[in-house]
């Protein structure tokens, strides 16, 4: 595919993006949907040309890693889960970023703030190519270099800075100027980007060319590793290229529940958010059926109730441990689902725990928690539900010398304060994540792909937004345009427990009524990157594909 037709399809997509601020397609052969225009105009042409939908992901992401640098890329972790239609089977791969081996952890825990967050010492080994690899190696089916080709085009041309993204880069200016490579390829000579300023990127193409032409690997193997280690031990850090080589994404069996007569999946440990969002809804399908009739915000004590109860043994359990994966099965038990119901409509907002010691410095629940998510599907019932991030918008806002990416800050997401925390941070270690990404299945039929980026706010809103298709029945296109809410989690000693964060247009009335039931309020713009921008393609009975792309963002579906 050569640039000049990518760019037409990119203008032509954009154009029918901006006109239509609710985005929705249904389609006979495939879908995709990503968090950009053009990335989902690659993976659909990707599908056109014969590739399979786990080529239209890998595809979408690295182009994804070009069009939103602020969210994923190269430097980031990634998340997958695939639906295989032709043995029913549903795989996960998880590619989180490792502390290196070397890590100093006493040290770290010294660090401010600031470079727990920015700088080559927040600085994880990456795991997206290594994530890409192992789909690829598995179900991928075109040679790498068609699937990385759209994406090092994108880079070379340069992505047109819009007043969203504008938005994004206020508050980091000061970070990315710090680093001299960063400054040179994210900036504007040194400054916060104009509207309409054109950012290119040589060297990222270069970077992808390479992956093109040698696979996944090469990322670990090569010069792209040599430059971030040298840059990041020059920086102190304890990085090496024995991080590299040995990194490895993990391949196995996800989550699953009954829910409603379906089957839902999600990711496993490290991750949080799977195991929060399928506990929470075997939990709440524990409790009094609602009334047909009943409000948003019933729906929303509700859940607030159970998440009060669920936050803590999360917390507890779930991280890089070898115990929690079994954890993580005990809390979907139908004897936990019983417990934490029944603790649920017992539990005090105003009161909740007698002490907590696990409260969290943790970066996921900032509101600059930064990640994108992507699915796929075809008629036939092969589904991808991905999930990309750098941890916080922008990552450590550093960028290893010819590389073009920038890095992510992973490490940021450790525990600092408690030894015997799950997540507590160590060497050779993953820090978790609350990123949630599903599938759904009914029997031997594929039924839904489904995932949201957003921090803490994931597994939350990946609730509301299952509750609504499920058990309210609303259509996908209604089910992600309806009020969102959040519990916040807290990060620091001094946040309350009983937060309840929802969007600015909600009705004036909702901050009483929920202080009534024992919820402190705060409100965030509905247009605004705090509550995420999914995406979703439900396949119906007769293969008919429906997506959708949230209006939150500048997310856009297509399909044939």
């Amino acid at each position: 595919m050569t640039f000049a037709k990518l760019f037409v399809m990119f203008i032509i997509v954009f154009s029918i993006a901006s006109a239509n601020a609710q985005q929705e397609v249904e389609a006979e052969k495939y879908a995709v949907a990503s968090g950009h225009p053009s990335a989902t105009a690659v993976g659909l042409e990707v599908l056109r040309n014969g590739g399979n939908v786990i080529d239209a992901a890998i595809a979408t992401s690295l182009a994804v890693g070009v069009t939103e640098p602020y969210g994923s890329g190269l430097g980031g972790k990634l998340i997958l889960l695939y639906r295989e239609a032709a043995t029913g089977k549903v795989y996960s791969i998880v590619a989180l970023c490792s502390s290196p081996a070397e890590l100093d952890a006493e040290a770290f825990r010294g660090l401010s703030k600031d470079q727990r967050e920015h700088g080559y010492l927040a600085v994880g080994v990456p795991g997206l190519a290594a994530g890409l690899d192992e789909a690829y190696e598995r179900w991928g089916s075109k040679p790498w270099q068609e699937l990385v080709e759209p994406a090092a085009e994108l880079a070379e041309a340069g992505i047109e800075i819009d007043a969203t993204m504008q938005g994004l880069y206020k508050s980091h200016v000061a970070d990315l100027q710090k680093d001299s490579e960063a400054s040179d390829l994210y900036l504007y000579k040194g400054e916060l980007p104009p509207v309409g300023a054109r950012l290119k990127n040589a060297d990222l193409a270069a970077t992808l060319r390479v992956i093109g032409d040698q696979g996944g690997r090469a990322f670990y193997e090569g010069a792209t590793a040599e430059s971030i280690v040298r840059a990041a031990q020059r920086a102190g850090s304890a990085m090496s290229l024995d991080d590299f080589r040995n990194y490895r994404a993990e391949f196995g069996d996800p989550l699953v529940i009954d829910y409603r007569g379906h089957q839902i999946y999600s990711c496993p440990p490290p991750l949080t958010g799977g195991a929060t969002v399928l506990a929470a809804l075997e939990a709440m399908e524990q409790q009094p059926p609602l009334a047909a009739e009943a409000g948003f915000l019933t729906y929303a004590n509700r859940m607030g109730r159970t998440y009060l109860g669920l936050y803590p043994e999360i917390q507890d359990q779930i991280g890089d441990a070898e115990t929690s994966r079994s954890a993580a099965e005990a809390l979907l038990t139908p004897e936990s689902a019983v417990r934490l119901a029944a603790a649920a409509q017992k539990v005090d907002p105003q009161n909740p725990y007698p002490k907590t010691k696990n409260v969290e410095a943790a970066a996921d629940g900032l509101p600059s928690a930064s990640t994108t998510h992507l699915v796929v599907a075809d008629a036939a019932g092969n589904m991808v539900s991905l999930t990309q991030s750098l941890s916080l918008h922008f990552g450590a806002a550093v960028v290893a010398p010819g590389t073009g990416f920038l890095l992510n800050d992973s490490l940021s997401n450790f525990s600092i304060h408690d030894p015997e925390n799950v997540n507590h941070v160590a060497a050779g270690k993953r820090a978790r994540s609350t990123i949630a990404p599903i599938l759904v299945t009914q029997g031997d039929r594929a039924v839904l792909t489904l995932g949201i980026p957003g921090g803490q706010r994931i597994p939350t809103t990946t609730t509301q937004l299952l509750w609504q298709f499920f058990d309210r029945g609303k259509t996908l296109e209604q089910t992600f345009a309806a009020p969102r809410f959040h519990l916040m989690r807290p990060v620091t000693a001094k946040q309350p427990f009983n937060l309840m964060e929802f969007e600015d247009d909600a009705p004036a009335s909702w901050d009483q009524e929920l202080a009534d039931l024992g919820w402190k309020t705060k409100r965030y713009p509905r247009n605004g990157h705090y509550f995420g921008g999914g995406n979703a393609i439900q396949v119906e009975k007769s293969g008919k594909l429906i997506g959708v792309a949230d209006p939150r963002r500048t997310n856009f579906v297509a399909g044939d």
